[in-house]
Formats: structure tokens, C-alpha cells, sequence
């Protein structure tokens, strides 16, 4: 991405639960307009460090700079102002409410009407069908549906930069296809994305970037398709 800005750089970040450090040194970094892709087993501390770069997590060391700005161990809500948006894993919605309730609920940072009417257009733009669902019960939906309610909603912000956590996870076939098209269609309308992703290969084909993240720490880094023909990530997770 040569001539990008940088967006966001978690740099040499220690964090964990209790006693437990999950993460050690890790290093990450994002320039404005790629996919970039975070991989590795179970238990390798990806989603510990998206909960640490949006300021769920407090870090025990390192520091993460956003758009120029220190953001280490800020408040969320702080962090969202900034325009960093967060997809938790686990297609999080309000299920009582109705789709577009829940989108609503998205921009309750704006007090822009005609901002959210924009913003509400765009996303209807980018996911047709909650257009067409939008009185519809979030919680009558099926999983895949609800996880484009989740997205949408965090793209209620208009962010510069999004993190999401395991979009695809718990997905049939159609939507996995689905949600993976829908990240390239957001990159290409200006969107700059960082997704934690079990679907490894899937995730590699689409990024401009990708790191590998084992037991805590950077295992590999490189360019997203790099990383997909190397033996040693194929070997090692893969399945290759």
C-alpha cells in the first residue's frame, strides 16, 4: 500500500485476564483502505487483541495509536467517537427490536439527522434485504441475517476503520460467501477492515495483509496471498 497512511498501530501490546497474560510483544498495524486478516489456532490471542485495541481490554504494556492519536486504554465509547468500530464474534443484536431499531441504535452518536439518514442509505445500499426486513424482529432472523444486522450497525458510524471478530463464525456455506463478498464490496466503496478469522483461507484470499498470531505472539506477517502459498502456514493452519 505504498503512499497509505497508516491508521492504526498496536505496537508491542501485553495484555490478559487476572493473572493470565494472553498476549506478549504483539505487533500489529493497519493502513487506510486494506483488508487485513489476523489468523492463527484457538487460544492464540486474536480476539484478546481487538478487545485491547477498542479498549475493553486495558493493556498491561505497549501502546495503540489510532489516526495519529494514542488511544491506549481509552474508554470504548471514546474509542468509537474516534471512528473505530467494533463487530464483537457472536452476532450480537437486540433481538426484540426490529432491524431497523437496531441500526438506530447504531448511530446514537449522531445527533445528525440528515448524517443518518446517509448513513442508513448506505448500508441499506451495501445489504439490500435489511431494507426489506427493517420492521422485522432482529431475533426472528436467521444467523447469517443477523450478522448483517451486527455489521450494518457498526457501520452506522461511519467509521474510518472497522474490527471484526469472526464474522463468519457459526455460518452456513451461502452466508460465509455472502459475508466474505460483502468485506471486499466495503473495501471497495473506501472502507478500511481488520478481521479476526477461523476461516483462515478465507480470509487470506481477500487481504492485502495478514499476520499469524500463535500462543500470543506474531508468528508471521506478510501479503495476504504470501501468506496463503506459504508451506509452512499451509502445514501449520491451513490444513494444508
Amino acid at each position: 500500500m505504498n503512499g497509505a497512511a497508516t491508521l492504526l498501530t498496536a505496537e508491542r501490546i501485553s495484555a490478559g485476564y487476572g493473572k493470565i497474560t494472553i498476549l506478549h510483544d504483539v505487533n500489529l498495524h493497519v493502513e487506510a483502505g486494506e483488508i487485513v486478516g489476523v489468523i492463527g489456532p484457538n487460544g492464540a490471542g486474536k480476539s484478546t487483541a481487538f478487545k485491547t485495541i477498542v479498549g475493553l481490554v486495558r493493556p498491561r504494556r505497549g501502546r495503540v495509536v489510532f489516526n495519529g492519536e494514542d488511544i491506549t486504554g481509552l474508554r470504548p465509547d471514546r474509542v468509537l467517537r474516534r471512528g473505530l468500530a467494533y463487530v464483537p464474534q457472536g452476532r450480537i443484536v437486540f433481538p426484540q427490536m426490529t432491524v431497523l431499531e437496531n441500526l438506530e441504535m447504531g448511530a446514537y452518536l449522531e445527533r445528525d439527522r440528515g448524517r443518518m439518514r446517509a448513513a442508513l442509505e448506505r448500508v441499506y445500499a451495501l445489504f439490500p434485504v435489511l431494507a426489506e426486513r427493517r420492521s422485522q424482529r432482529a431475533g426472528t432472523m436467521s444467523g447469517g441475517e443477523q450478522q448483517m444486522v451486527a455489521i450494518a450497525r457498526a457501520l452506522m458510524t461511519s467509521p474510518r476503520l472497522l474490527l471484526l471478530d469472526e464474522p463468519s463464525l457459526g455460518l452456513s456455506p451461502r452466508f460465509v460467501s455472502l459475508i466474505f463478498d460483502k468485506l471486499v464490496e466495503m473495501k471497495g466503496a473506501g472502507l478500511t477492515l481488520m478481521l479476526v478469522e477461523q476461516n483462515a483461507t478465507r480470509a487470506l484470499a481477500i487481504a492485502d495483509r495478514g499476520y499469524v498470531l500463535e500462543l500470543g505472539r506474531n508468528r508471521f506477517e506478510g501479503a495476504g496471498a504470501r501468506l496463503l502459498a506459504d508451506p509452512d502456514v499451509k502445514r501449520l493452519y491451513l490444513g494444508g
